[in-house]
């Protein structure tokens, strides 16, 4: 009869248990959906039929992580008409890239579909302005 208690009691230990461990994956997967996204790194695109959008980007330059930030806040807007692209400076990539065209950390450069440079920025950017530079320069009303 003992026995029987123990198998009894040992099912009812499991679900406690199995519910903490469901809430658990639960609340890592949402936090891993709310990560955000990370920007590309291809560059090849440039030139390919898309507008592009590229930083230089130094992670040890505050402008560059800053300019950053107010790409990230205003891409969801733009995503459809523009490739919105980080050379990132501490890659072979990256340096290269900025290299070759003579562009330094923090460089903000808008490229047409067809991949002609059409202005490069090197001021900080907030997501007020960059919205003001990508309306004007690509000819949006976003």
């Amino acid at each position: 009869m003992s026995t029987s208690n123990n198998t009894v009691s040992s099912a009812k230990n499991i679900w406690p248990k199995l519910i903490t461990f469901s809430f658990i994956l639960l609340v890592i997967v949402i936090a891993v959906s709310l990560l955000p996204r990370g920007f590309s790194q291809d560059l090849s695109v440039i030139g390919q039929g898309t507008n592009a959008v590229v930083l230089v980007h130094d992670g040890n330059i505050l402008q560059s992580t800053d300019t950053m930030i107010a790409m990230n806040a205003v891409r969801d807007d733009f995503e459809e008409h523009v490739a919105f692209i980080v050379a990132d400076i501490n890659t072979p990539e990256g340096k290269r890239f900025a290299d070759s065209r003579g562009f330094g950390p923090a460089a903000l450069v808008f490229f047409a579909a067809n991949g002609d440079q059409l202005q490069v920025l090197y001021s900080e950017q907030t997501s007020e302005s960059l919205r003001r530079h990508l309306n004007t320069i690509f000819d949006y009303n976003y």
